[in-house]
């Protein structure tokens, strides 16, 4: 029987971090600012006011620094430029495909914008492999709250007709699985990506995936026999 799962972007199915510390660092040096803490960026993603990155600024200023930065990111995944465009995990694509070709059903939960986000799909061909998405546009399109507020999870299982039990999420932040856990949908953490094992384990992750993509297949057929 189908189930859907729900996949966050960056730092789960797109490595794009090497691209984010380029454009931080270009940035910081354009600015006259330190060069901030990469760690402490990776680990306060989602919760920036509880961190201090070592830019040298004031709390606020360093969230305004990350959102530009964030901007500035992503226009440049839209260049068409190869060395700005992020590449999927190794077998990222090879599983959404097997998970597709088993009947379930793929969406998408991001934080990045539509734009970008729908060009990449394009770029690596698996866009055909979603049938629903949410992005930072639907904050205001259509009033949803950010993760990890479920607000954008009950929404596409709205759309797509699905229960939570019949649900996975599956992302590489706090975020993703306290999203999932408010949803009451089964959550899946990866350690490839942005937060480590211990911060998605204290987020409440009923799976924590950290060996390859592929596992998350396993996993997968695991909560569901």
């Amino acid at each position: 029987m189908s189930k859907l799962l729900v996949f966050d972007v960056d730092g789960t199915i797109l490595n794009s971090w090497g691209g984010y510390e380029r454009v931080v660092m270009d940035y910081s040096q354009e600015r006259g600012l330190p060069r901030p803490c990469f760690e402490t960026i990776k680990k306060g993603y989602g919760n920036a006011h509880a961190h201090d990155f070592g830019w040298g600024v004031g709390r606020d200023e360093q969230w305004q620094h990350m959102l530009e930065t964030f901007r500035i990111a992503e226009r440049h995944e839209m260049s068409g430029d190869p060395r700005h465009t992020p590449q999927l995990f190794d077998g990222a694509g090879e599983s959404l495909i097997h998970l597709k070709d088993l009947g379930h059903t793929l969406a998408i939960i991001t934080s990045k914008a539509e734009a970008p986000l729908l060009h990449l799909l394009e770029h690596h061909k698996i866009a055909r492999l979603f049938s629903a998405h949410r992005s930072i546009n639907d904050v205001t399109r259509r009033g949803e709250k950010e993760k990890p507020a479920p607000d954008m999870l009950h929404s596409v299982m709205r759309e797509l007709g699905f229960a939570p039990e019949g649900t996975v999420m599956v992302g590489d932040t706090t975020m993703d699985v306290r999203m999932g856990r408010a949803a009451d949908a089964h959550t899946i953490g990866v350690t490839w990506g942005t937060h480590p094992k211990e911060y998605l384990a204290d987020a409440g992750a009923h799976h924590i995936v950290e060996t390859v993509f592929g596992d998350v297949v396993r996993t997968v057929k695991g909560i569901f026999g």
